[in-house]
């Protein structure tokens, strides 16, 4: 008896063949749904921007001038240095401390922003933000009306150190002359070689003390010239711009625009997707 042949069954696995038929589908009803609510979209974003466009036409718009200042010094001759009447980093923070109002909490004008240029040591550049330039330019003048008070202390100071020295140089001076003269006229009177030249070396000495104390006086008067004092002020020409820093209006119009855009398609498809929800 022959075995009849047993038939193998082979199991065959589903192979499910890829097609873009439901994307597709799913494309096409993004479509339908978009043009379907178009004027919500079309009068939702132009909504939205025209009330951005409302707030940048009548936000108070804020203005920025820039400056740099120099540090007001003494020139010293001696050393070929600088005496600063405030210290730069001192200035600084005087300036930042008495003058801005960007700490404040009702975000109050004018605003300052000061600091040493980079690579310099005794030169700040200065913004001032204000509702308008000629504002912020005179904010600007207070603010080296300011400084120069300040100065004129420290300046008054000095100068009355200064003059102090140079009376007690002419002082000197004036002894010193009386002294000279004096040995003038004993060297006259002396027969004693001896004698002779000891008084002529005591004058020499007191002539070189003479012209010394003469050069100090000099020096001294020179340290407290106007030619060697400058005062703190801008260098070269404050900058000043036709346009407002802030707000930006095109700026927030076109990002409104997209914003009211955006927004307005998925409050759409938000509201599709809790009709089809109800239905369901």
């Amino acid at each position: 008896m022959e075995e009849k042949n047993k038939q193998q069954i082979i199991p065959v696995q589903y192979v499910p063949i890829h097609t873009y038929e439901e994307d597709e589908i799913d494309l096409k009803e993004l479509i339908r749904t978009i043009l379907k609510h178009k004027y919500f979209i079309l009068i939702f974003t132009l909504a939205i921007t025209s009330l951005a466009a409302i707030y940048a036409y009548f936000k108070k718009p804020i203005y920025e001038i820039k400056s740099n200042i120099q540090v007001g010094y003494i020139s010293n001759s001696n050393s070929n240095s600088k005496i600063y009447l405030i210290e730069p980093n001192a200035l600084q923070l005087y300036i930042k401390g008495n003058f801005d109002n960007s700490e404040d909490e009702n975000d109050k004008y004018p605003q300052v922003d000061v600091e040493i240029i980079k690579k310099t040591n005794d030169l700040l550049g200065l913004k001032i933000r204000d509702f308008s330039n000629e504002a912020a330019l005179d904010y600007l003048n207070k603010i080296l009306d300011s400084v120069k008070k300040e100065e004129d202390k420290k300046l008054t100071s000095y100068t009355e150190n200064i003059k102090s020295q140079i009376d007690i140089l002419e002082t000197q001076l004036t002894e010193t002359k009386k002294q000279l003269t004096a040995l003038e006229i004993q060297l006259k009177s002396t027969k004693d070689p001896l004698i002779y030249q000891t008084i002529a070396n005591n004058i020499k000495e007191y002539q070189d003390k003479l012209l010394r104390t003469k050069l100090n006086i000099v020096q001294l008067n020179s340290q407290i010239s106007p030619l060697n004092i400058t005062r703190t002020s801008t260098l070269g020409k404050v900058l000043t711009y036709e346009e407002p820093i802030k707000p930006k209006k095109k700026l927030i119009i076109v990002v409104a625009l997209v914003t009211g855009f955006f927004l307005s398609i998925f409050m759409v498809f938000f509201m599709e997707f809790v009709r089809s929800f109800k239905e369901e």
